[in-house]
């Protein structure tokens, strides 16, 4: 399945450019908002990808969560409960 790629809007007046002695580019500065929602894009990309991953696997798996090698909702909370990784 695929879907149309999500483009990050970023204004060009919240970038500025570092110039080296030579004249050529060396950095980016961008205010903490653009930051932010550089930051957010990237997370949600990832979170897709995951995503696409498992769906592979459970379709790859007839369906089957536990042939899939997932485990129950419950099972998984109990497991990050007992680890002390609940956020």
């Amino acid at each position: 399945m695929n879907t149309p790629q999500t483009i990050l809007p970023i204004d060009p007046s919240t970038v500025q450019y570092v110039v080296g002695a030579d004249g050529q580019p060396r950095a980016v500065q961008i205010d903490i908002s653009t930051w932010a929602q550089i930051v957010a894009f990237l997370e949600d990309a990832e979170d897709r990808a995951i995503a696409r991953e498992a769906l592979a696997e459970l379709d790859a798996a007839g369906g089957n969560p536990a042939k899939a090698g997932y485990i129950p909702w419950e099972q998984a909370r109990r497991e990050l409960e007992a680890d002390g990784s609940e956020e």
